[in-house]
């Protein structure tokens, strides 16, 4: 299903017809092909408000390059077939960069339009590498970390400072992030205490009603894990922790970024001893300036904090594109890119960013690791995780 909507994609964006460059003193335009419904807009709408703040405040500042930026953004309705027909429509329109949904799965048809007509394509949040040279191509990008990294940076704190030493590992199946979290997890915890440190692995899809049967097996273990690792997202993600601690598990649950942020907390209430790496925290104990900054700027502009921690990816993803054309003095892609993959540990709003000519994502940005105490998600301390992925890892090879 997933080649078909990939060569769905390839094909509207082949029959693209090239527009006009835009002229030197004309707006720069940037076009969205987001989630704005379905279950990835809970993912995609927060990054977009915050890199709307950021496109309107460079306007403020005299603009890009003394131009403005103007913005379009039609909504994908987390399908994969209309992300392809949109990115296509907002290519053809004549915008200078794509912004493309957080998920690789549904971001990926309409970045493959972009790619056809020669323009960079952003993600707001992909974890996954193939947003970028080896899936999409080379003008393909994501403002997020390897989801590999997460599952890393989670096992390491848990070994190093957590002082766990076993662990059970469930795996949500339904989406690549997914096996990608686990798989770093796996590595960075196998890589420190060994193979048989992971004492079980099991499966489970995100719309499964009940997850009683893995339950019953982890239960059954012949090794009782220290803690239990779980990879997945919202909603199942969530329905998977209730069940968890209803049949009195109540070791520690590390889980990946995707369960960050507590609008899903009153899915399992009185929820402890659940960690995880997160972007940035929400409730005003985030130890870092630039994002206090980030904070209060969302919250005067739009009377409220983010919705969720993804949105300053949304932010600084304008942010490092924009450095790029300054730095370019075009909006020329490929000249653009060459400024980015120029990146080393660049300071942006969401971290240290590092691209190369081979990799578009992030394999060792710092995370603010949390814990979720008396009904909320609470700051622990900045961590950055000390094993990079190497290409195997990250595409998965013999995993």
């Amino acid at each position: 299903m997933k080649l078909f909507y990939v060569a769905t994609a390839a094909a509207i964006a082949a029959s693209i017809s090239m527009k006009p460059a835009q002229a030197e003193d004309g707006p720069i335009k940037i076009g969205f092909a987001i989630a704005q419904s379905g279950w990835l807009s809970n993912y995609d709408s927060a990054p977009f408000k915050a890199a709307v703040m950021k496109i309107e405040e460079i306007n403020a500042a005299g603009g890009l390059l003394g131009r403005k930026i103007e913005y379009t953004v039609m909504d994908t309705k987390t399908d994969q077939a209309r992300a392809a027909t949109v990115g296509a429509q907002l290519v053809d329109s004549g915008v200078d960069m794509l912004v493309v949904s957080s998920d690789y799965d549904f971001g990926a048809p309409a970045a493959l339009a972009a790619k056809q007509a020669g323009k960079i394509a952003f993600s707001l949040g992909a974890a996954d590498p193939k947003m970028g040279v080896q899936g999409v191509g080379p003008l393909a990008f994501t403002a997020n970390s390897a989801a590999q990294s997460e599952g890393i940076a989670i096992a390491e704190y848990a070994q190093k400072k957590m002082n766990l030493k076993t662990v059970y590992v469930l795996e949500d199946l339904t989406i690549e992030y997914n096996k990608s979290a686990c798989a770093g997890f796996r590595a960075a915890w196998a890589k420190d205490g060994g193979k048989e440190s992971i004492v079980g692995n099991d499966t489970f899809k995100n719309d499964d009603p009940s997850i009683a049967s893995q339950i019953t097996r982890l239960k059954a273990s012949s090794t009782k894990p220290d803690a239990i690792f779980m990879c997945s997202f919202t909603p199942g993600g969530a329905s998977a922790v209730r069940q968890l601690r209803a049949a009195g598990i109540d070791q520690p649950i590390l889980a990946n970024t995707a369960m960050v942020d507590n609008y899903w907390l009153n899915a399992a209430p009185g929820l402890k001893d659940f960690y995880l790496p997160a972007f940035m925290s929400l409730y005003g104990d985030d130890p870092r300036p630039e994002i206090k900054t980030f904070l209060d700027h969302h919250k005067a502009k739009y009377g409220e904090a983010p919705a969720s921690s993804y949105s300053v990816l949304g932010y600084s993803l304008i942010e490092q594109w924009a450095y790029a054309v300054e730095q370019a003095k075009t909006t020329d892609s490929q000249t653009v890119v060459d400024v980015m993959n120029e990146f080393k540990d660049q300071p942006f709003t969401a971290g240290p960013t590092t691209f190369t000519t081979q990799l578009h994502i992030q394999l060792d940005r710092p995370w603010l690791i949390m814990k979720v105490e008396n009904d909320s998600f609470h700051a622990v301390e900045v961590y950055r995780n000390e094993f990079k992925p190497d290409m195997k890892l990250l595409f998965r090879i013999g995993q």
